[in-house]
């Protein structure tokens, strides 16, 4: 692979033996931080803080995040914060220091979050009250038709605020329904009173004042009244004007440093800026108002070769063939202004206080404001993404890489993600482990998960829910994705990415078409946009961007547009790539884009027909590490070959077990057999000093149903009381169960034959709605949150009878929507033998 790396005073042993002493030491040490990596790679949730607050409360639930191996949190005053907190109060910073002080007692960091509620820039509607001026602005037009010939005057009239600004009224003859010629566009004068005085030609004419008024954009608050929708909601800042960002910055960030100096860049790591709207929420004025601030239209004027004024009429209107090149220049300067005024004073901030600035813009894909993050990251909320077509196939399904590609491009460590929130009550553990695996699989390697309720009280409960945290039913067992995702974000903070393909896109409004080929071929990318090809150097046949080279480039516009994404000076900086060999495609067809690409360079990973196969290539070391997760809902069973060779491994980060891996190298590959269950992904470890084992041996696999359990069984609840619910069954769909969320507890006892087959027998639960903890003569066997529900026995049953116990847990959705998701032992339980007892089951990976 075309990958370097750098070290710095090192020198090798010069005896062989002690060098393969050394390494083994040092993969050791490397394994058994795979099982239990240090908490800083631990989930990092918003903790909405939503009620008034306790001392004691903070505490116990900052001690049970500790317990789940979390590595920190983020307090975030939240919708139903109490009046007698406050935000940004004295008492506000009292129980922020607290939490801290808690927080550093136990080696756990804390994100700021700076605001109140969401989205970022106008402290809780604070900006504002100190100056109405810096409220969010914006542009509408106000119209008239006019039959030609005709002269007279008009008085364009946007409302009665004194604070409306008229711009410029623009003429323009019609030829079609809102359709102008733009060639008869021309500007008309007015008078200190706005009055228009106009003389027109034949013809139909529209005339269109436009107008600069404030948006009348708001925040979501923190108090009960400050609710979208609410007249009391906070009025959203203008974050194109440099005063304003200047006071959003003086009303927050430096009085979180004032009080808590002392923790910065030690506790305290990172600030999180939440989806920034230049026009608010909730907009009142105007159908299609367009952000505004002052100087943006000289801004614009240095981008458009035409005088601008006379083409605004084209944000609204259809003005010939350069309409959306208006509009997309006109985006542009929107883009570049909020990047540079509030991103980039947020940027140096929190440069010089030794934090990382994080949390992610308001859109999905929208790749460019990400080189102010220390931490770029991305939003994945809403149910934007699920198992099947937004996957992969929409605007929300870029996230992920766009996060990952600004780490790279601008030589960040961390990538970040916003993720769960508003998922819905009737989110489970078997979805957000999807969620999970679809984030990693792109390079994220940091969570700061949507959110941990400090409160549930009342209607706490549906604000953007769930919570993941303390109250919901499925807490005792959320270490399983925790623990999960800590060792992953563990190896991925301690390596580099590694593949050869690069996707040039509009930074603002990122392609998904070419992503959606690659990723279902195993050729991962990086996605780029102009000013980093630009900067990038030219090495032959690869474009080399940091430590990474590139051999592929393939050009994706935005979905919908038929202009070029590759500019005439982009071209001219990869001529010599081109004749060195390099690959740059422009026209190329979603069903044979990957196929080209590998005729061209090779491929890093080839397991043939695997669609929902998912991969991420990243080297620590010398040593390849290839993640693979299967993102469908079948197993994938497949050959694999890696472009790599050596000794390899299995690592297994659902348990931190890491293992010798059988496999054979042919043609400078190593080959092996690849098998995936729903829901799983593993770690192949490809040390290139070792040499393939095809003989190391494989674990155990389900084969063939040994016997049924079919019961009776005894049902009770928590505390021992026997309940009349089926077994198995859905209670959900019994007289007085129908809302119950909780864990019921079923048991029974079953004979298992010689003891000679037990060690590696397994039990199969079939169904289960949720989650089911199990244990065979009083012994822990394990849980499982997802299917298959299959567990391995582990020699933990005996020969004759054995007491089985299932305690199962299901979704709060039935409490609190009412909606009866399947819930309980649902089965057919049974023993299954191992597959290689089983007569035609393979026993792959």
């Amino acid at each position: 692979m075309s990958r370097e790396r750098f070290r710095w005073g090192c020198t090798s042993p010069s005896n062989g033996i002690e060098r393969e002493r050394l390494r083994k030491m040092a993969h050791g040490t490397r394994n058994a931080d795979f099982a239990n990596p240090s908490r800083e790679h631990g989930f990092m949730p918003l903790w909405l803080w939503n009620d008034d607050l306790d001392e004691d409360e903070i505490a116990r639930q900052i001690h049970e995040f500790h317990a789940k191996g979390f590595g920190g949190f983020s307090p975030h005053a939240r919708i139903g914060l109490s009046r007698r907190i406050g935000y940004l109060t004295d008492e506000w910073f009292r129980y922020v220091k607290i939490a801290v002080e808690d927080a550093a007692r136990l080696g756990m960091k804390v994100v700021i979050y700076d605001e109140g509620s969401y989205p970022s820039g106008s402290a809780q509607g604070q900006v504002v009250t100190k100056n109405p001026a810096y409220a969010a602005r914006c542009l509408i037009p106000v119209q008239m038709t006019i039959a030609g010939p005709a002269s007279g005057f008009w008085r364009p009239n946007p409302g009665r605020a004194l604070q409306d600004h008229l711009v410029c009224v623009v003429a323009g003859r019609e030829v079609g329904k809102d359709i102008l010629d733009p060639d008869s566009l021309y500007i008309l004068s007015h008078n200190e009173d706005q009055i228009v005085r106009y003389d027109l030609p034949e013809g139909t004419w529209r005339l269109v004042s436009v107008w600069n008024v404030f948006s009348g954009g708001t925040v979501r608050g923190v108090f009960e009244e400050e609710e979208d929708g609410h007249c009391l909601a906070p009025p959203a800042a203008d974050l194109m004007n440099p005063a304003a960002v200047d006071c959003f910055i003086r009303l927050t960030h430096d009085r979180y440093y004032r009080h808590l100096a002392e923790h910065f860049g030690k506790t305290i790591i990172a600030v999180f800026t939440d989806e920034p709207n230049a026009l608010g929420r909730g907009w009142k004025r105007g159908l299609n108002p367009k952000p505004f601030s002052e100087g943006l239209l000289n801004e614009l004027q240095e981008h458009w070769g035409e005088e601008v004024c006379r083409w605004l009429p084209a944000l609204w209107l259809d003005c010939g063939p350069r309409t959306e090149a208006f509009r997309h220049t006109y985006d542009r300067a929107v883009h570049r202004r909020i990047e540079r005024v509030f991103y980039g004073a947020l940027n140096r901030w929190c440069d010089d206080h030794h934090v990382a600035l994080t949390g992610h813009p308001e859109r999905s894909n929208e790749m460019g404001v990400l080189r102010n993050f220390q931490w770029p990251g991305q939003d994945t909320v809403w149910r934007w993404v699920l198992p099947g077509e937004t996957a992969l196939e929409s605007a929300d399904s870029v996230a992920g890489k766009s996060a990952s590609s600004a780490a790279l491009l601008h030589g960040r460590s961390r990538v970040a993600v916003e993720a769960m929130g508003a998922y819905g009550w009737n989110l489970t553990m078997d979805e957000a482990k999807w969620l999970l695996d679809w984030c990693l699989a792109r390079g994220i390697n940091t969570f700061l998960l949507h959110g941990c309720y400090y409160s549930v009280r009342g209607r706490r409960a549906y604000e953007s829910e769930p919570d993941i945290g303390v109250h919901n039913v499925w807490w005792p067992h959320f270490g399983l994705l925790a623990d999960y995702a800590r060792r992953m974000s563990w190896l991925l903070l301690n390596s580099d990415m590694v593949c050869e393909v690069l996707v040039l896109t509009d930074p603002d409004y990122m392609a998904w078409d070419a992503a959606k080929a690659l990723f279902q071929s195993q050729i991962d990318f990086v996605y780029v946009d102009e000013s980093a090809l630009l900067a990038a150097q030219i090495e032959g046949n690869s474009v080399r961007i940091g430590g990474n080279r590139f051999r592929a480039i393939v050009c994706d516009p935005q979905r919908g547009t038929a202009g070029p994404v590759m500019s005439d000076k982009v071209r001219q900086k990869l001529t010599p790539f081109l004749a060195g060999g390099g690959l740059v495609l422009e026209e190329w067809q979603q069903d044979s884009l990957a196929d080209e690409i590998a005729a061209a360079i090779g491929r890093d990973v080839d397991c043939p027909d695997t669609p929902d196969l998912r991969v991420l290539h990243t080297l620590t070391d010398d040593q390849h590490f290839y993640y693979l997760v299967n993102e469908g809902e079948e197993p994938i069973a497949s050959e694999l070959s890696l472009s790599v060779s050596g000794s390899l491994e299995l690592w297994d980060p659902m348990d931190g077990t890491t293992r010798p891996w059988p496999a054979t190298a042919q043609d400078g590959r190593v080959r092996t057999t690849l098998r995936l269950e729903r829901r799983q992904g593993v770690v192949l470890l490809v040390d290139p000093s070792g040499t393939p084992d095809p003989d190391a041996p494989r674990p155990p696999i389900p084969g063939e149903a040994l016997l049924p359990i079919d019961g009776p069984w005894a049902v009770t609840d928590a505390t021992g009381r026997g309940v009349d619910v089926p077994a198995p069954g859905d209670w959900s769909q019994v007289e007085g169960w129908q809302l119950f969320s909780g864990t019921l507890h079923y048991r029974t006892t079953f004979d298992l034959p010689s003891p000679s087959l037990n060690q590696d027998m397994f039990l199969d639960l079939n169904q289960v709605g949720d989650i089911a903890e199990v244990f065979v003569n009083g012994r822990r066997v394990g849980v499982r949150a997802w299917s298959p529900y299959i567990l391995p026995l582990n020699g933990l049953g005996q020969s004759g009878a054995n007491q089985l116990e299932i305690r199962v847990t299901n979704s709060l959705a039935n409490r609190y929507n009412g909606v009866q998701m399947p819930s309980g032992l649902l089965g057919p339980v049974v023993v299954r033998r191992p597959a290689s007892q089983s007569a035609g089951v393979d026993s792959g990976c």
